[in-house]
């Protein structure tokens, strides 16, 4: 019977000790953080993070644009280095999703650099379960997506599921890793080798399925009450905890991992602290089961590199209004 985490609390934080694992957990704390004041930083930058887009394919694209179109438009002025999205671009692997969500992004080719995550809505269905087989690379060839390519950019050559990017921001380059929705094992290993060969390089792991909206990991040993673990989809995955053991914690560049997925309140954060001390952040945005299937909520990661801090800010272009609660507006240092 999985008993859950030991809890304790110290200056703001709700320390979470699992085994040898201690993970920072950020506590909310009503107020909302201060702006980023990007003008002290000459080096300041943004990451935007899409959050899961399936349900503006299916049914919204206009949201979808308005996401899209804020992007070109604000990049200058904001310093949007480059977009990551965290998977399930459509809500199933029909052809007009696919073309309506790449008709949409095509609007970030040659302006801004961007990386896709598969979700599982991404790939195509057999019974009740879902197979490796999607239309994602036929509508998103690896040319569009900017950046320079690592020495093995993509796992399987063709297939964009999993890529490695280099990405330039004004602090210097940025590793992405983007792995499938519940990465196989030999994923994750050719993950872990371009974790090494680019250890010089601050990383993010982009992926769909890593963290649940309880601010756990997915780990299907010991969590079994967790809904949409990987494991209920495919066999032969990995689940969160398993990635964060056999990548994340190994590799002390990790800094974030971002992911989707989960339903839940769609919120989830997660500070964990490796065996060296260094630690990660990792966290979770999808509001898909908001109205409009989102309503056109994205993240935007401001990045002060001088004070190696990072505000988080929730907002839609769609609707042209933030999220200021503490889940969805706060300050990490990295």
């Amino acid at each position: 019977m999985y008993a859950g985490p030991s809890h304790r609390h110290v200056d703001g934080l709700r320390v979470v000790s699992r085994g040898a694992v201690v993970a920072l957990v950020c506590l909310a704390s009503g107020a909302v953080p201060h702006a980023v004041d990007a003008a002290s930083d000459e080096h300041a930058f943004t990451i935007v993070s899409l959050p899961d887009t399936q349900y503006y394919a299916a049914r919204h694209p206009e949201i979808l644009d308005a996401q899209a179109d804020w992007i070109v438009r604000e990049h200058a002025s904001r310093g949007l280095a480059f977009v990551v999205h965290e998977g399930d671009i459509v809500d199933s692997d029909d052809p007009t999703q696919w073309r309506r969500a790449s008709s949409s992004l095509r609007k970030l080719d040659g302006v801004v650099p961007y990386v896709l995550a598969s979700g599982n809505h991404d790939y195509a269905r057999s019974g009740d379960h879902i197979t490796r087989r999607t239309r994602m690379g036929a509508f998103f060839e690896e040319s569009r997506l900017g950046g320079a390519p690592c020495d093995a950019p993509t796992f399987e050559p063709g297939r964009i599921e999993n890529s490695c990017r280099i990405l330039e921001t004004p602090a210097g380059p940025w590793l992405v890793l983007s792995l499938e929705f519940g990465p196989r094992d030999a994923v994750l290993a050719w993950a872990d080798a371009l974790a090494r060969r680019y250890q010089a390089l601050p990383a993010i792991v982009l992926t769909h399925a890593y963290l649940a909206s309880d601010d756990t990991r997915y780990d299907h040993r010991a969590r079994h009450d967790q809904l949409w673990s990987p494991y209920r989809y495919l066999p032969g995955v990995n689940d969160g905890e398993e990635i964060w053991q056999k990548l994340v914690v190994k590799n002390d560049n990790i800094r974030f991992v971002l992911c989707g997925h989960d339903l839940g309140d769609g919120i989830g954060r997660l500070t964990s602290v490796r065996p060296d001390g260094t630690k990660v952040h990792q966290l979770l945005a999808n509001y898909q089961m908001g109205a409009l299937g989102g309503a056109g909520y994205l993240r935007l990661m401001e990045f002060l590199p001088g004070r190696r801090r990072v505000r988080v800010r929730t907002y839609s272009p769609y609707l042209d209004r933030f999220k200021t609660d503490p889940d969805n507006d706060f300050s990490l240092d990295y």
